[in-house]
């Protein structure tokens, strides 16, 4: 896992100050987990849900090293793919996330708690996709 790290942020047309959050390791996290985890051999096939070029990188040396191990790129919604990824692992192995993708993992408008038969929580609205 990454983490976010806190930065100062400024508008030099207005002077307005604000915090803003950087993401930062996710990347080189995922590099050292799909190297490892192809060295002992624990998958044939990986999933990566990202269109960062940076891996671009493990991606080929994944490929070259294990020929037998395939790499399939997810993108997320209305992102598209990196046309480097793309062109590395080959249009068959590519996906995105689909609105119907998202609808498939909300949870219900109202969770209730199947003993108490109380409400545990509920989803706010605008974790509604438009229908």
């Amino acid at each position: 896992m990454g983490h976010f790290k806190e930065k100062d942020r400024f508008c030099k047309k207005c002077g307005a100050n604000w915090k803003a959050h950087e993401e930062k390791e996710t990347d080189v996290n995922i590099v050292l987990w799909l190297l490892r985890e192809a060295y002992k051999d624990n998958f044939d096939e990986a999933f990566i849900l990202s269109r960062d070029s940076d891996l671009t990188p493990v991606i080929r040396i994944v490929l070259d090293e294990f020929p037998k191990k395939k790499i399939k790129m997810i993108s997320p919604p209305n992102a598209g793919h990196s046309k480097e990824m793309a062109n590395l692992v080959g249009k068959n192995k590519l996906a995105s996330i689909k609105e119907i993708h998202l609808e498939r993992c909300l949870l219900p408008r109202v969770v209730i708690d199947p003993d108490s038969g109380l409400n545990v929580a509920i989803r706010p609205a605008e974790y509604d996709l438009a229908s």
